[in-house]
């Protein structure tokens, strides 16, 4: 696909960008629940505090908003770049299971995996493009833009963090981490997913950057632009050991 002009890209934010009314009432409710998952063990160490448990709410509240909003932005923005309209739908099945195994890990395991994204034609945009009609591989790739930008957000936190050291930034990296994470796996209708049976090659190189840059900044203290580097490197080489194990024999 050609490039476009800014004056037909604003145009077609400016009418599509935003959620409609049943999208936004699903993630208000998105962020809702997630925000009640992320605070669950923040009601009081020993026993029940309801101003703790309120207090940490509201923040997990402001946290979730945001992280959900750029994982969506992203998505939307790239999808009307290619010509589609973008649509983000709650999953409940995730949600349930994210309670589920909160509640049954007693507040040990937090899973975040309970929206997804789709296209659909701007006809008129895409009259005349090669291949007329929503693309497997342009919904993955634009799908998981949306737990990169997550990456990217947290990496950019993190290192604003290194000088000020607030809890409340920590707490948004670690929710912006598990957000990415769990939204690339390949399980159906996850963002992961649609990668995953656009491009395989392309799933293997983003799941191995984004895993290994979460590794290296989260886990072992690496500096942002270092971990940046080399999980692109990492990256790379999923790609290569992915093709040579197994792409290649496939017809």
């Amino acid at each position: 696909m050609g490039a476009i002009s800014w004056h037909e890209y604003k145009d077609r934010l400016k009418r599509y960008f935003w959620f409609n009314k049943k999208e936004m009432r699903e993630l208000v409710l998105l962020i809702i629940l997630f925000a009640f998952i992320f605070s669950f063990d923040k009601w009081g160490a020993e026993k029940f505090d309801l101003l703790m448990g309120i207090k940490s709410l509201v923040i997990a509240l402001i946290i979730v908003a945001i992280s959900v909003f750029i994982h969506h932005a992203v998505q939307r923005m790239a999808a009307l770049y290619l010509g589609y309209r973008p649509e983000s739908r709650i999953w409940w099945f995730g949600i349930l299971i994210g309670i589920a195994v909160l509640i049954f890990s007693n507040g040990r395991l937090m899973i975040f995996a309970g929206s997804y994204f789709m296209i659909h034609m701007l006809t008129g945009q895409r009259l005349g493009k090669h291949r007329y009609g929503p693309s497997i591989t342009s919904l993955g790739y634009v799908a998981m833009l949306g737990p990169l930008a997550n990456v990217l957000f947290a990496g950019l936190l993190k290192m604003l963090n290194y000088s000020i050291g607030s809890a409340f930034l920590e707490s948004m990296i670690g929710f912006n981490f598990m957000l990415a994470i769990y939204n690339a796996l390949p399980f159906p209708p996850l963002d992961g997913s649609k990668l995953f049976f656009g491009s395989r090659l392309a799933y293997a190189f983003f799941l191995g950057m984004i895993a290994s840059f979460l590794v290296l900044v989260y886990v072992l203290g690496f500096s942002v632009i270092a971990s940046i580097i080399i999980s692109f490197l990492l990256g790379a080489v999923c790609w290569i050991v992915f093709y040579l194990l197994y792409e290649r024999f496939v017809f």
